[in-house]
């Protein structure tokens, strides 16, 4: 046998192992989007859960089975599909250890919910009790509670109500009707209970009582992505690699910066990358993130336990999104921000344009106010809000939106259907004034745009 031959085959032996993912970022920088995306890309089962509402087992809250569930629900309940599919697990940071370790309560929603995800992350046969009734909701009991069918009464050959003879304890009535009594005896079927009262019958329908369906999944394939905001935790990474302002020559730093640069190479400290020769620029100009340097000693000091972090091999983070970023995110997606508010006025007749500056200032405001790409709808909603209820039933054809206007320094401009020609000179007068490129964010102009860049290129 020869080595290439010899080497093929121990590989084809080999067993793979997954590597679970704890990724950190702030809140609107695309953490659920990225992991969705993937599961998407990979054609993989895909089910998110938060780790708020997650308890220790034997308390009230969700169990860490729930997750499992509802990857089994987003399936359609294939054991087989679901065992190599992705959980995504947010606001993990919620789960860490409390500090007080003076506290006589037990830590059921921290560390107890860490140590019931120790065997679940790792791999182990989980086992999920569907009781929605999706694997028997035809029922098949005759009985079975009221939900399943009624049993006929009287039974077939019994004949009409008139002739059964009286019974001991029940009392003949003109009616025919029984009265409170011993019951008769296999009148009412196999449950001996009254028809749809819910109380008799032993059918093992899906109905109210019903021990549901069990599913055994094995996790060893699922792999877990877990994410958090970890807010406080820059500041732990820069206590430990920052140099002591102590001495001449060090630099000064403030307590609780982490936006300004250190110099980890003097520090002995790895860098996240190294940069290529053809995008040194681009590397340079990167903003320093401090939760690129995150160590386990960092996750243990914020509150997670050691086991825990030892089943995530794989600890990467995000940046928070930039202002080009922000801005490809209010006009390229499918449902952009801009999209959905030029349909909403379109709804009245009226077309939206917004310039570029204005786009650079609501980025702007939002990473101003720390709320990332979330937080563009509610600029949004508040600058658009008066044109959204003055549009309908009016002359106004077109709405303006420049940088002052975005910067809540005037109201918007609105034209009516003989003045396109004011419209066009308003964005050219304000792209000029903020010396950018002209571009609108009508539908018309971005494709003809889009156009003229393919005949060009």
């Amino acid at each position: 046998m020869s080595l290439s031959s010899s080497l093929e085959a121990s590989l084809l032996d080999t067993q793979l192992d997954k590597s679970n993912v704890l990724l950190l970022g702030p809140t609107g920088s695309g953490k659920t989007l990225l992991a969705k995306t993937l599961a998407q890309i990979l054609d993989v089962p895909f089910s998110v859960s938060d780790a708020t509402p997650l308890t220790q087992a034997g308390y009230v809250g969700e169990d860490v089975e729930v997750v499992i569930q509802r990857l089994l629900q987003s399936c359609d309940y294939d054991v087989a599909r679901a065992e190599q599919g992705i959980v995504f697990i947010d606001e993990i940071d919620k789960i860490a250890r409390k500090p007080d370790s003076f506290s006589m309560s037990k830590d059921v929603s921290g560390e107890g919910v860490q140590q019931g995800l120790l065997r679940m992350l790792e791999g182990t046969i989980v086992t999920v009790t569907d009781k929605s009734g999706h694997g028997s909701s035809s029922g098949n009991g005759s009985n079975s509670g009221g939900t399943g069918s009624i049993a006929q009464f009287p039974p077939p050959g019994l004949g009409p109500m008139s002739h059964i003879p009286p019974l001991a304890g029940v009392a003949p009535s003109g009616s025919g009707a029984l009265r409170r009594g011993n019951p008769l005896s296999g009148a009412f079927g196999p449950g001996n209970g009254m028809p749809g009262n819910g109380l008799g019958g032993n059918g093992n329908g899906s109905g109210s009582g019903g021990k549901g369906d069990v599913y055994q999944v094995d996790t060893s394939n699922i792999l877990f992505i877990l994410s958090g905001a970890f807010v406080g935790l820059d500041r732990l990474i820069m206590e430990r690699v920052a140099k002591a302002s102590i001495g001449f020559g060090n630099p000064v730093r403030r307590v609780g910066d982490t936006s300004t640069p250190v110099d980890l190479q003097a520090m002995n400290v790895p860098p996240v990358s190294f940069p290529s020769t053809s995008s040194a620029t681009e590397s340079e100009a990167a903003p320093f993130n401090p939760l690129d340097y995150t160590e386990p000693s960092d996750l243990i000091k914020f509150g997670l336990i050691p086991e825990f972090i030892g089943r995530l091999p794989v600890i990467t983070s995000v940046g928070a999104l930039s202002k080009d970023a922000l801005v490809r995110v209010l006009v390229e997606p499918k449902n952009a921000l801009v999209r959905q508010y030029e349909a909403l006025l379109g709804l009245s007749g009226a077309q939206l344009h917004i310039t570029r500056p204005a786009l650079l200032t609501i980025a702007q405001q939002a990473i101003e106010k720390q709320t990332g790409a979330r937080g563009l709808r509610r600029i949004m909603e508040n600058l658009l809000l008066e044109p959204m209820f003055d549009c309908p039933g009016t002359s106004i054809r077109y709405v303006v939106v420049d940088s002052e206007v975005a910067a809540f320094k005037k109201r918007p401009l609105y034209f009516s259907k003989i003045q396109e020609a004011d419209v066009e000179a308003a964005i050219w007068d304000d792209d000029r004034r903020n010396g950018s490129q002209p571009i609108s964010s009508s539908p018309e102009e971005r494709a003809r745009a889009q156009q003229q860049g393919a005949v060009t290129g």
